[in-house]
């Protein structure tokens, strides 16, 4: 998907070290391909790992969101919030980093995790060590995304600093800066991986047709039962019920549940159904004690929250998304439409 994008392009600014010239509209900046990380195990090595920044003309220092695109953890890249979220937040006082991060590769030939989440740590770090740049405030920071990256940003929140997740690659540039995160928005993520897997063994299931392997098999080499370390700690729903307060004395603390979650869903998914993903992860937190803002949106299926524009429509989404053409085509206000006065009021409030 190309970057398209609206407004008149003002300046261009000269290129600086590891940096693209930033394309300066009306009010924001653009930076494309910021490299963050080079990690060397990840195929084609050669090529660095790259986000597009979007930055507010106004003063900083802004709260900033890091975003992590969807894709079943095999496409995807850091352009897929061009056309919406990405400017949308910028216009509105909000640093946006976009990321890449390794991807799987169909039949299983490269499982991604978990790198992807290391990758995705990197570039939070990178984000934070390069805040006085960027007009960022490290202390506000949020981690975001659909899909896949929905899975990935409630890792980030999840996981925090925790030793067993840090310093994989202290050759980066700021491999001892925190990644903790202020607040987390996840659009239909999958937070629960073996019941996401037997899901999409479903015939049912709309890319049940054309696959090998399911994705998460190829994301991590294996089955649940070959593999079921991986889809556990790969599962943001195993941390939170390990926290619930009904647990009492043996409850783990998690530094994520103390922070604010943003959770938006399709009630018509059928890529990932919310009753085995988003409703049972919402009642976890809950039952943890977290802060939880749940927008179900009726009618809407998957794809939409990278898909979907902004077009300032009121009213409940009437949508439906062309395979052909992968295009979300909605009448009137679309999903993001329906969403985005909540996310801005959560941001407004918890960032």
């Amino acid at each position: 998907m190309g970057k398209r994008v609206s407004l008149i392009i003002i300046l261009i600014l000269s290129c600086s070290f590891f940096l693209c010239p930033a394309l300066v509209f009306a009010k924001f900046s653009l930076f494309e391909d910021v490299i963050y990380a080079r990690h060397g195990d990840v195929p084609d090595s050669d090529l660095f790992l790259k986000g597009d920044i979007y930055l507010p003309s106004t003063e900083g220092p802004h709260p900033a969101i890091m975003l992590m695109h969807g894709g079943a953890w095999q496409l995807g890249d850091e352009n897929f919030y061009a056309d919406d979220w990405g400017p949308y937040l910028a216009e509105r006082g909000y640093v946006v980093f976009s990321i890449q991060y390794r991807l799987s590769k169909p039949g299983g030939a490269y499982p991604a995790w978990p790198g992807c989440l290391f990758d995705c740590k990197a570039a939070l770090q990178f984000l934070r060590g390069k805040a006085a740049e960027y007009k960022v405030d490290p202390d506000r920071i949020a981690v975001g995304g659909d899909s896949a990256g929905g899975q990935l940003a409630a890792l980030l929140a999840l996981t925090q600093d925790w030793p067993a997740f840090a310093n994989k690659y202290p050759d980066d540039p700021f491999a001892d800066v925190s990644t903790r995160v202020k607040a987390v928005v996840s659009a239909y993520g999958a937070f629960s991986m073996e019941n996401w897997w037997k899901w999409t063994k479903n015939p049912e299931f709309d890319w049940a047709p054309f696959e090998m392997t399911t994705f998460a098999e190829d994301l991590f080499g294996g089955t649940p039962r070959d593999l079921p370390a991986a889809y556990f700690e790969a599962s943001p729903i195993n941390y939170v019920r390990c926290s619930a307060k009904a647990l009492g004395i043996v409850a783990l603390p998690n530094e994520g549940i103390k922070i604010p979650w943003f959770i938006t869903w399709g009630t018509e998914d059928p890529d990932v159904p919310a009753g085995g993903q988003s409703v049972p992860f919402v009642k976890a937190l809950k039952e943890a004690g977290a802060e939880v803002t749940a927008v179900p949106v009726p009618g809407a299926g998957h794809y939409w929250f990278n898909l979907g524009k902004i077009t300032g429509r009121s009213g409940l989404p009437d949508c439906e998304f062309d395979y052909k053409k992968l295009e979300l085509v909605c009448k009137g206000a679309t999903p993001n439409d329906f969403i985005a006065p909540e996310l801005i009021r959560f941001l407004k409030e918890n960032l």
